[in-house]
């Protein structure tokens, strides 16, 4: 049985000390950061920096603070994410986010590279996949802490410690790789749905989809399969098939396996904010309103039990008047599986999937600070 670690959001009582931003350390030095972490270290703190026109991404005050405890460690610690704008458009959205080196006093930089391509290929020999193309900061980083906005996603049901694991460390060969799973086919263009907004040509970060004479056109050289367009579709005129999901989840627990075995056994600590949880991820150029009041941080080394955790937290809570899609604002009541209900797939299907790798453990005891 694995151990969480968790910081209430609820204050017990209204001081500076009773402030998860001014608890976060102890949640850190309590969980085994100086297990995880040795002088010297080069450790990558992994989030996701957002997107332009998004805004529930982690806030810098809590980065700093992870900041800070490694530094006092005698680690160096460093911000980073990977590629899907290139780059240097994608530095300049976490500066609009508010994550730079001034404001968390680390420096930022993408692991794969300036244009996605800087990767190192690990070997998995899973079921769906055999190897991936882990980013290089990450595969050469001495340990890593994982920090991970708790939110839905379309196509694996919830976005966790996993998810930014498995997708978010990998190269954009990596997550074309895994993204093809779906079915390696890009999104299917419904014109009698379709208005002609142009919002998916505007939010496709790889200039794969024009359109030309009023009609949609998808470039399948330039397409990696993320489908961002059918998400940001209002009209459901983008879509893909269902029946490659299982592999797709599979695929992504096989890519967490090979990023997490570039690190010694117990190099990495995972932090996942179950707060601002919204029905969608933070790649979508907007944000919605949660579903759920704000929980709490947890903390631990297992990536199974924390995700585990953390999905039962948010099934276990009375919802909150949250938007679940275009126009549709619903209150999911406590006992109902949220994310199933939303998307219509299990989001306990890669927390299964990861423990039956063995990645971790399903069972856990959790502790409040």
């Amino acid at each position: 049985m694995s151990t969480i670690y968790m910081i209430d959001f609820i204050l017990k009582e209204l001081k500076a000390e009773a402030s998860p931003v001014n608890k976060l350390r102890k949640l850190l030095r309590t969980t085994g950061i100086e297990d995880v972490i040795e002088k010297g270290d080069y450790v990558a703190v992994k989030m996701h920096l957002g997107s332009r026109g998004g805004f529930r991404i982690i806030r810098p005050p809590f980065v700093r603070e992870v900041v800070e405890e490694v530094k006092s460690l005698g680690a160096y610690p460093f911000i980073t994410d990977t590629c899907r704008p290139p780059s240097l458009e994608y530095l300049e959205i976490a500066n609009i986010e508010g994550i730079n080196p001034l404001s968390v006093g680390a420096p930022v930089i993408i692991a794969d590279g300036l244009r996605g391509n800087d990767f190192r290929t690990v070997s998995v020999n899973g079921e769906v996949i055999k190897e991936i193309e882990v980013a290089s900061a990450i595969a050469e980083a001495d340990s890593m802490i994982v920090l991970t906005h708790v939110k839905g996603h379309r196509m694996t049901g919830f976005g966790g410690a996993i998810k930014n694991v498995g997708m978010g460390c990998v190269s954009k060969k990596g997550k074309r790789r895994v993204h093809e799973k779906l079915g390696g086919e890009p999104p299917m263009w419904i014109e009698e749905k379709c208005d002609k907004c142009k919002a998916c040509v505007k939010t496709c970060d790889h200039g794969a989809i024009s359109m030309i004479g009023g009609v949609i056109e998808i470039d399948t050289e330039k397409c990696v399969k993320c489908y961002r367009c059918v998400w940001i579709c209002p009209n459901r005129a983008l879509v893909w098939s269902p029946i490659g999901i299982d592999r797709f989840i599979k695929a992504l627990i096989e890519a967490t396996a090979a990023v997490l075995s570039t690190f010694e056994r117990n190099k990495v600590m995972f932090l996942n904010f179950v707060c601002d949880v919204t029905f969608a991820c933070d790649c979508p150029p907007w944000s919605t309103n949660p579903i759920i009041p704000d929980r709490g941080i947890l903390a631990s080394r297992d990536i199974v039990a924390i995700d585990k955790a953390s999905l039962d937290l948010i099934d276990k809570c009375e919802g909150i008047p949250g938007q679940i899609g275009p126009g549709k604002i619903r209150s999911i009541p406590k006992g109902i599986s949220k994310f199933l209900e939303i998307h219509g797939i299990d989001p306990y299907l890669q927390v299964k999937y990861a423990e039956d790798l063995g990645l971790g453990n399903s069972k856990y005891e959790l502790y409040k600070l």
